[in-house]
């Protein structure tokens, strides 16, 4: 009787097992730095945590059988490197979107739509969670290379980002700056002298040069002088010094102060050499001087630096959320650019599913990359319901899209309203060094305009 049973009981499983339809997997490329000068864990972390929550949710709204998956690669922050992982990521392991890293990274893979080369388009939406070159996205973008300034102007619309373009912090920094002494005049010599180092790649030059137009805008008589270091130079074996030395001794007199504009990478030797100048010059920093790896490589040297930078986090149930989530699986909190990471993947896994329900499409993988890049938009209806990150969010958002009702996606980084061009638009912050940590100081609200006004602390409103 108990072989019979046991006979029975494995009938029934195997019944069972074929009666329960086969997970539909849906891919989303990650084509992010792993080895090179901007490499960060938590940024890979962050993504599996929004496709855990968006599996959760699945299950939890009973559409258990689609599941996504990231499949990896490695840009190396190198720009053929980035493009060549993008391409073996839809080519060869299927992914219907990409998620990539910095703006010569990006710009590179986006490239790839204008080539006139069947082989490299890769027909799928590519979203961007750390690039802010006011370059990208921008319609008026112009250069010598045709293929490389459709790229920039987006021309297909293939692009997004979760990250905030460079041309809003360049406001708040240029105010900063002209906000210092006379008209940031801070030596008293009766001029004001701005020297900005960055690396030379799209991303420094373009925030370089976006910074130096807005400080002689705003100050005709201001001098801006330019130092811009190699970014394939090896870091161990460059001479900071010699331009820590082109920064303080400057022809054009002294400097009133110094932005920097690097990688964390090149930033560990400049600091170095900067300090051992031990110059009075000011030096603000901008956002990837906001990365762990510096204060644990020069601890409390760091102390009372300060910059800008775009926020980590944005207010309300979402941040609370991916917070929440991310120290249940890393036990660490958010660090700088985990929230544009998470909010990319889940940008585009919502998308999957609307562009699927929008073309009656059971199978998500059955959509093309053109419907997904089209969904892109439909997912921050401002008419629809606010829905948050987190199983219990995005459960609701997911009922909502099988109902064919709207749905505003609010991210862990802030609003995830992708424009026409294909940016978010959301919040800065100032931060200085503080007990070995990075402390915001003031946040700056670029949703209420360009100028992106500061916020009103909660208990001031």
């Amino acid at each position: 009787m108990r072989s019979r049973s046991l006979i029975f009981s494995a009938l029934l499983a195997a019944a069972a097992c074929k009666s329960d339809p086969k997970p539909t997997v849906v891919h989303i490329g990650q084509d992010l730095d792993r080895t090179g000068s901007i490499a960060t864990p938590s940024w890979s972390d962050s993504i599996r945590v929004a496709a855990n929550n968006m599996n959760q949710a699945l299950k939890q709204s009973g559409h258990g059988h689609v599941r996504f998956e990231i499949v990896e690669g490695n840009s190396g922050n190198a720009p053929d490197q980035a493009r060549a992982s993008a391409l073996e990521l839809v080519k060869k392991e299927g992914a219907k979107a990409i998620i990539t890293d910095s703006s010569q990274d990006d710009i590179a893979v986006n490239m790839l739509a204008y080539e006139n080369d069947p082989t490299h388009d890769l027909g799928v939406p590519v979203v961007c969670m750390a690039c802010t070159s006011p370059q990208i996205d921008d319609p008026a973008a112009t250069d010598a290379n045709p293929v490389k300034q459709a790229a920039l102007r987006n021309e297909k619309g293939w692009n997004f980002r979760t990250t905030l373009s460079d041309a809003y912090q360049a406001r708040v920094v240029s105010r900063v700056l002209l906000g210092r002494g006379k008209h940031g005049d801070v030596n008293g010599d009766g001029k004001f002298k701005l020297d900005i180092y960055a690396s030379d790649d799209p991303y420094g030059r373009g925030f370089s040069n976006t910074l130096k137009g807005l400080v002689e805008a705003e100050h005709p008589g201001a001098i801006v002088e330019q130092v811009f270091h190699d970014v394939k130079a090896n870091p161990a074996q460059y001479d900071f010094t010699a331009d820590v030395k082109k920064l303080v001794d400057s022809k054009g007199g002294q400097a009133d102060a110094v932005v920097e504009i690097s990688f964390p990478k090149f930033l560990v030797g400049f600091m170095k050499s900067w300090q051992s100048e031990n110059t009075k010059v000011a030096l603000l920093h901008t956002h990837n001087f906001r990365a762990a790896r510096l204060i644990e490589q020069l601890g409390v040297t760091l102390e009372g630096e300060q910059g800008t930078s775009q926020a980590v986090l944005g207010e309300g149930p979402s941040a609370a959320a991916f917070t929440e989530d991310l120290m249940s699986a890393t036990a660490q909190p958010p660090a700088f650019r985990d929230a544009p990471a998470y909010d990319a993947a889940m940008s585009l896994m919502l998308a999957t599913l609307q562009a699927a329900r929008s073309a009656k499409l059971e199978d998500p993988n059955a959509v093309s990359g053109a419907q997904v890049r089209d969904a892109m938009r439909k997912i921050n209806d401002p008419h629809g319901a606010a829905v948050t990150a987190g199983v219990t969010g995005l459960a609701e958002a997911i009922k909502l899209i099988y109902a064919d009702k709207a749905i505003d996606y609010r991210g862990a980084s802030g609003p995830c309203d992708f424009d026409a061009h294909g940016d978010v638009v959301t919040r800065l912050a100032r931060f200085h060094v503080q007990g070995g940590k990075f402390v915001d100081q003031e946040k700056y609200d670029c949703t209420a305009g360009l100028d992106c006004p500061p916020m009103v602390p909660h208990a001031e409103r």
